[in-house]
């Protein structure tokens, strides 16, 4: 009795959102004709050296992971290109020292970005996102310089899976 109450709850559910009236989709969100992809290094406004570099790698990679679109070298090869600024990064500390409310010993790096991908055959803006903050909390192990690094590359794969995510998914 309870399964054939249950089965008449879920089979309408799953018809109506294998029908599509519940709003899901499978696959990627872009147009058809937008197949391949160029990423140029993204452009740097903060005042963190060289971390351009690491977010460029970081999108690639999640562009590589996600399978939606080939990656191409260059704009010309392209049918889309991602346009990516790095627009803030900072420092935020999440827990300090037992006995020292001035001395932190655990921080978040923070790596604000503003994107736009745009059909390169006539420069239409598909997506875009004015701000999107990639992120990592890390310890203090040693220096400061040195517990950045070891930040850097999750904070910008964080960054460029979000980037990846908002181009690729529409919720």
């Amino acid at each position: 009795m309870i399964r054939r109450l249950f089965l008449a709850a879920v089979l309408p559910l799953c018809a109506l959102a294998l029908s599509g009236c519940a709003g899901y989709r499978l696959g990627s969100t872009l147009p058809p004709d937008i197949r391949t992809i160029y990423v140029p290094t993204c452009v740097n406004q903060t005042t963190e050296p060289l971390i351009e570099l690491d977010v460029t790698r970081g999108v690639v990679s999640e562009i590589q992971m996600d399978g939606t679109l080939k990656l191409v070298n260059s704009e010309e090869a392209a049918d889309a290109v991602l346009e990516i600024t790095l627009l803030d990064f900072y420092l935020k500390p999440v827990s300090y020292t037992s006995g020292s409310a001035s001395t932190a010993n655990a921080y978040r790096m923070n790596i604000k970005a503003s994107f736009y991908l745009r059909r390169v055959r006539d420069g239409a803006v598909l997506v875009e996102s004015p701000s999107l903050v990639g992120w990592e909390e890390f310890s203090m192990t040693g220096d400061m310089t040195t517990s950045k690094s070891v930040a850097l590359r999750p904070a910008a794969e964080d960054l460029g899976e979000r980037i990846v995510a908002t181009i690729t998914e529409v919720w």
